[in-house]
């Protein structure tokens, strides 16, 4: 049977930030869909909420493999509960809870963003969590992106400013481990999610890149994802 990509990136940012390593994966003759909810509103849903507003534009077609970046590997293991899914591919995010509460952040990373929030409790976009650390935004590669401005204007196009309070939601996932799953990690960031990985037994890979390695790098990202997916059994 076929096999369908389903790319989902984390809320704080959109589509773009995938849309690279699509170009690369169609151009190989895979189907590739990534679904955008801010595409078809303006008011971000609730985090609980998301994988129902992302199923609405998931067409599933032969055997879907869903591909979730950053906090999106929570809502690819929720959307695994939810519709027919031949495969999981984590893409240096956190490892989700086996089962029940799951959030966006983990508390170190939620407590950095916290510190952004202004005295509305809204926060930059998400480009701008990363701009004022020199280290912060080389190894999330968002100074990459900086440095040609028509590529950083691009990525940041339509990008939410949620409020600190939106990060308080939690989904309460189901169980989701019958679905074979990989691990592939671009950023030292995960370099705990990526040990996780391998102590379940899931196929891995490790690319020397930053978080931002679907914008930045598609073709080797591509490559890796159409690699771990015939691991997948």
């Amino acid at each position: 049977m076929d096999r369908t990509f389903i790319l989902v990136p984390g809320p704080p940012v959109r589509a773009s930030s995938w849309a690279p390593t699509a170009t690369v994966l169609m151009a190989r003759g895979h189907a590739v869909q990534v679904p955008d909810v801010l595409a078809r509103t303006d008011t971000p849903p609730l985090w609980r909420d998301w994988s129902t507003h992302l199923l609405e534009q998931i067409v599933a077609r032969g055997d879907v493999v869903l591909v979730g970046h950053s906090s999106a590997t929570a809502l690819v293991a929720e959307l695994a509960t939810r519709l027919p899914a031949a495969g999981l591919i984590f893409v240096d995010g956190d490892v989700p809870p086996a089962h029940g509460r799951a959030v966006a952040l983990r508390p170190a990373l939620r407590e950095f963003v916290a510190s952004l929030a202004d005295e509305t409790g809204r926060l930059p976009v998400w480009s701008g969590w990363h701009m004022g650390d020199p280290e912060r935004a080389r190894r999330v590669g968002i100074d990459q992106l900086a440095a040609v401005p028509d590529r950083l204007a691009e990525f940041e196009a339509g990008l939410p400013q949620l409020t600190l309070s939106w990060f308080d939601d939690a989904i309460d996932l189901a169980p989701w481990g019958d679905v074979p799953t990989a691990y592939i990690q671009t950023s030292p960031i995960y370099d705990h999610a990526l040990a996780d990985a391998r102590s379940r037994g899931w196929p891995v890979a490790r690319l020397e890149g930053t978080h931002l390695h679907p914008a930045l790098e598609p073709e080797e990202t591509a490559q890796a994802i159409v690699g771990i997916a015939a691991c997948l059994r």
